[in-house]
């Protein structure tokens, strides 16, 4: 009786497992047609990218601080009205 509870586990579990992989599979041609039809890349493709990005800025020297020479000098005007608009 133990080895057929055992087998009945062992059985349950493959048939989740499959459901899974079935699911991760549905989800993943879904979202490749979606980057097809749309154009936008699936969200796995942006995360790998910016995992990347980050290695790769982790991997450079720390930038050097400006010189006074390097400053821009800009003034801010706060913008009123109800068009939110900047002017052209």
């Amino acid at each position: 009786m133990k080895w057929l509870m055992r087998l009945l586990f062992l059985l349950l579990a493959g048939v989740v497992l499959l459901l899974f992989l079935a699911l991760a599979a549905l989800m993943l041609l879904l979202s490749c047609l979606r980057w097809l039809v749309t154009g936008r890349k699936p969200d796995f493709v942006v995360m790998i990218n910016a995992v990347q990005r980050y290695k790769d800025l982790a991997k450079r020297p720390a930038q050097q601080s400006y010189d006074r020479g390097d400053v821009i000098e800009a003034e801010v005007r706060e913008v009123t009205g109800k068009n939110p608009r900047l002017p052209e």
